[in-house]
């Protein structure tokens, strides 16, 4: 391609493990033009992370390997360059910015430090001009106060602002080609939107070429401009992203899109992609699609198919490609259909109750003689209840209460002020057996699965321990049969269960922690950001799953996210959260069509397309959640608030009732 500044031909990167050769990168081909930003999409395991750490030859060692292939940036072979050569080329030419800013940035140093170090080996800037260079770049990417935050430590800032100063390192030397990996997956909804527009604004200014590596396809939609589809180890498709989003061939993407929840499709039963992606130690030997597939026939699975172009810019890897244009071809990728939509389940009687429930944190300074010095209001006056067969789903940004209010319904917090009853009784006054049962009835799935499985443990092992906790009748044989059960449930294979956490991609723990809670049948169970880290067609199945589940066994469910597509799917009541308050609850389809709040509407605003031409008119707030140790005067929401009033800065809003079912704290609706 003539105009390609990035061309990768049949890239193969093996790793060798205890199971045998990891195909991870199995002959992918793309290119990458100037300027443009081209999305890399696929599920965990799919090699996209490897195939960004192949171009910049970071294979990790000792297994891993690139056995063949060509990576051409800008008519050189990056192949064929020394170690030192690579060097010289990484951060100033190609740069990358990780999923976890934490994991990238040293937290012994200070920013300013960590952007200088970039700029003194591939610039050879010093002194003044170096200060100068460093301000500026944080200025670039839209930090405030960038004197006083050039002095300040990673620990000190907030998810959103790391991310920023990684984005600011790896535009600092200007270089040609950006790789970003899943930068946005732990921000939240508004911060999101802030970072995919700053580097938008960025690619304007500087005319590089960007490779964004998501499982997101919104994201997608709202920032690409041609994407590549990826399935064990191989691009599977590519195009332009209308092209992709109108008319999708292979049937993998096809399934990709059709299991994509969407605000406009709301509670609408998802059709999930059947079965697992394959291991990646024993991929089929033909097309590594073709056990998922509607339409594979026996020569699909016989021998691999090549891209071909269907269209201009558009190549496919599919031998039945010609079969799949339209919309009745689309319908032939996905004969199961998917689970009839069904009327909600009737909520019952009250399963968990928050009664004016607070949580203050004291901070105090001083070793020996510490004082107190003030408070972080982390929950402060919140009321709901749950209902049995009913979903509760709260939403807000980081830093707003949602996991406080769901540790303090665990007891792993005990409140400051207010009640948490569960079965009608004060679960801080329940002791013996009322404790325990408790514990069984209330399980919970955590945002970070690997902090919360045991790395010494097996997968197995981690899922069944609830069960030998509970039951301890059931003998070594049940258990092992219930654990295999659990996994399949969240579509693992039961031969994970011989696996550590470590040995799993991200998607694949989140599902382990999934069926561990699922293993006691529980009445409740409190779900924190517990279908974000999965991709979109297990996302799907678990999601389907845990409405399945809902529907058989009454279960509730407080489910915590940021993602809004997926609240209002799998939700029937939502609460928006602030600062540590309610600001607005409402029935899913209520809230969603009428939002009276204005950071509810904002909230909305911001959410990711589900295609690209979705036309949303976008708010973009300006600065972060203020801090909960010195909360704004009158309504919390106030400095941000497009909508704020004199009174908003004086009197703090109650939750009024505007509509049944629908309450909302605004003064713009105080009469």
């Amino acid at each position: 391609m003539a105009d390609a500044l990035l061309e990768v031909r049949d890239l193969r990167t093996y790793i060798g493990t205890r199971r045998g050769v990891v195909k991870a990168v199995d002959g992918a081909t793309f290119s990458v033009r100037r300027g443009e930003t081209l999305g890399i999409v696929g599920e965990s395991g799919s090699g996209k992370s490897m195939t960004c750490l192949s171009i910049l030859r970071l294979v990790p060692e000792p297994g891993g390997r690139i056995v063949g292939g060509q990576i051409l940036f800008d008519g050189e072979d990056l192949l064929a360059k020394t170690p030192d050569e690579m060097r010289q080329l990484r951060g100033s030419r190609i740069a990358m910015i990780l999923q976890d800013p934490m994991a990238s940035l040293n937290p012994a140093l200070t920013v300013g430090e960590q952007i200088a170090e970039t700029l003194r080996l591939h610039r050879g800037l010093r002194g003044r001009a170096l200060d100068d260079r460093i301000v500026e770049l944080l200025r670039q990417v839209r930090v405030s106060d960038p004197e006083r935050r050039v002095h300040a430590y990673p620990h000190q800032m907030s998810g959103g602002i790391r991310q920023r100063v990684a984005g600011a390192i790896a535009i600092s030397c200007q270089p040609s080609l950006l790789i970003a990996d899943e930068p946005t997956t732990s921000l939240d909804v508004t911060i999101q939107a802030q970072y995919l527009r700053l580097l938008k604004d960025i690619q304007r200014e500087t005319g590089l070429a960007m490779v964004f590596v998501t499982h997101d396809l919104g994201i997608v939609a709202k920032l690409c401009d041609r994407v590549a589809v990826m399935y064990a180890g191989r691009i599977v498709e590519t195009g332009t992203v209308r092209d992709m989003f109108n008319r999708p061939r292979h049937p993998y993407t096809i399934g990709l899109l059709n299991c994509l929840p969407t605000l406009r499709r709301g509670r609408e039963p998802l059709t999930a992609i059947e079965g697992q992606p394959p291991d990646l130690a024993h991929v089929p030997s033909g097309c590594g699609f073709a056990p998922r597939c509607a339409l594979a026939e026996p020569r699909c699975v016989e021998t691999r198919p090549s891209l071909e172009a269907v269209a201009t810019d558009h190549l496919v890897a599919c031998r039945r490609a010609g079969e799949t244009d339209g919309a009745a071809g689309r319908a032939r990728c996905a004969p199961v259909a998917a689970t009839p939509a069904r009327p909600d389940t009737v909520a019952g009687h009250v399963v968990l109750e928050a009664q004016a429930v607070t949580k203050h944190f004291a901070v105090a300074r001083g070793t020996i003689l510490s004082r107190s010095v003030g408070t972080v209001k982390a929950v402060d006056g919140v009321d709901f209840a749950l209902r049995r067969g009913e979903t509760l789903g709260l939403v807000g940004e980081s830093g707003c209460g949602k996991t406080t209010t769901a540790r303090l319904v665990l007891r792993l917090e005990r409140p400051t002020g207010g009640r948490i009853l569960f079965r009608g009784r004060d679960i801080d006054a329940l002791d013996g057996e009322g404790h325990g049962d408790s514990r069984r009835a209330i399980q919970a799935v955590f945002q970070d699965p690997y902090s919360s499985l045991n790395p010494r443990l097996t997968v197995g092992t981690t899922v069944g321990e609830p069960l030998r906790q509970t039951r301890p009748e059931l003998g070594k044989s049940d258990v092992a049969g219930r654990v295999a059960d659990s996994l399949a449930r969240v579509g693992l294979s039961p031969r994970v269960a011989h696996d550590y956490p470590h040995e799993l991609s991200g998607g694949q723990r989140q599902r382990v922690a999934l069926a561990r809670a699922l293993t006691t049948n529980p009445e409740c169970i409190l779900l924190d950001e517990a279908v974000s880290a999965l991709d979109v067609s297990i996302r799907a199945q678990v999601m389907n799953l845990l409405r399945d589940i809902q529907e058989r066994s009454g279960v509730s469910y407080l489910f915590i996210a940021h993602d809004l597509a997926v609240v209002r799917y799998l939700s029937t009541r939502v609460g928006v959260m602030y600062l540590g308050k309610l600001v607005e609850t409402a029935p899913s389809d209520e809230l969603y069509a009428h939002p009276l709040h204005p950071y509810t509407q904002v909230l909305l605003s911001n959410a990711l397309p589900s295609h690209p031409d979705d036309a949303r008119d976008e708010v973009i707030l300006t600065g972060e959640v203020p801090s909960a140790f010195d909360p704004p005067r009158g309504c919390r929401f106030h400095p941000r608030c497009p909508h704020a009033m004199p009174a908003c800065t004086e009197i703090e809003p109650v939750l009024r009732e505007q509509a049944p079912g629908h309450r909302v704290a605004c003064h713009l609706f105080a009469s």
